[in-house]
């Protein structure tokens, strides 16, 4: 037979232990954003424009994180214009940003002209869809954000 002393200690040892386990679990990801830093003209035909968009990420978590892609979605004052793919792994390190060029397809020249038309001293709004992908053995995230802010497209009314 066992003490009430004891069998209270045990029960005292055992929560502990809980509160304990549960304090140990992995840190939530936190923001990760995507935002547009530059964008300029590469190419025009008739069938196809294209940009290079420079992208800043930004990683505000303590701890590195990885991932194998992105895909993104750019509109220009509120109308969609385009979107670019990318397989370049991208790394970032804790609680800092690095940038990336990637091509722009711009898929409605119409809308383009419509918005540099627009635009006052050359500068418009955007909003960026981006779509963080990260393949961790078999395992595949998406991760998506979404960035506005505004962005000078006078270099893509200079002709080429």
């Amino acid at each position: 037979m066992t003490s009430p002393a004891f069998r209270l200690l045990s029960l005292f040892l055992g929560l502990g232990a809980l509160l304990l386990a549960g304090c140990s679990t992995a840190p939530r990801i936190g923001g990760v954003s995507v935002q547009v830093a530059d964008l300029r003209p590469v190419d025009a035909t008739l069938f196809e424009t294209r940009a290079t968009m420079t992208v800043r990420y930004i990683n505000e978590n303590v701890i590195p994180l990885g991932y194998s892609g992105a895909s993104f979605q750019l509109r220009l004052n509120g109308s969609y214009v385009g979107k670019a793919v990318s397989d370049q792994p991208i790394g970032l390190p804790p609680l800092q940003s690095i940038t990336q060029d990637v091509t722009l397809y711009l898929e409605n020249a119409a809308l383009l002209r419509q918005a540099i038309a627009s635009a006052r001293d050359g500068v418009v709004s955007y909003r960026l869809d981006t779509v963080l992908l990260q393949t961790l053995g078999e395992e595949k995230t998406r991760v998506k954000t979404s960035a506005e802010g505004s962005i000078d497209i006078s270099a893509l009314a200079k002709p080429q």
